[in-house]
């Protein structure tokens, strides 16, 4: 019991034996019901900085959210709390994580709930 308790507390690690970075969404859960209009998101982001999207740090871990709606990005932030916008239907919400020169991580990080507005 001990040691299943550890193993999942490890976390996971990339190739290198370094841990992986990961974003999750706290808010909404998946499959919530809201409210149509200006909907309250935040993610937890784990093993990597987050910094505004205009600032650039060549060879850093560091970068930010790209946030998308039903596919399509609305938004970059560096903050893991923000506001997206929904009209009356269900969607799905997509967060990825980038460097801050506008590369993808690779592999990808990302996650993504569907939620519906009402």
């Amino acid at each position: 019991m001990l040691l299943a308790l550890l193993l999942a507390c490890s976390g996971a690690k990339d190739d290198t034996g370094e841990a992986a970075s990961s974003i999750t969404f706290l808010s909404p859960a998946a499959g919530a019901t809201v409210p149509a209009g200006d909907v309250s998101v935040s993610v937890v982001v784990e093993n990597f900085v987050l910094v505004s999207p205009a600032k650039h740090n060549e060879g850093e871990a560091e970068g930010y959210i790209a946030v998308s709606v039903d596919g399509a990005e609305v938004l970059q932030t560096g903050d893991t709390q923000f506001t997206v916008t929904l009209a009356a239907g269900a969607h799905t919400l997509g967060a990825e994580l980038y460097y801050t020169d506008g590369d993808a991580l690779d592999p990808a990080v990302s996650a993504e709930i569907t939620v519906t507005a009402e």
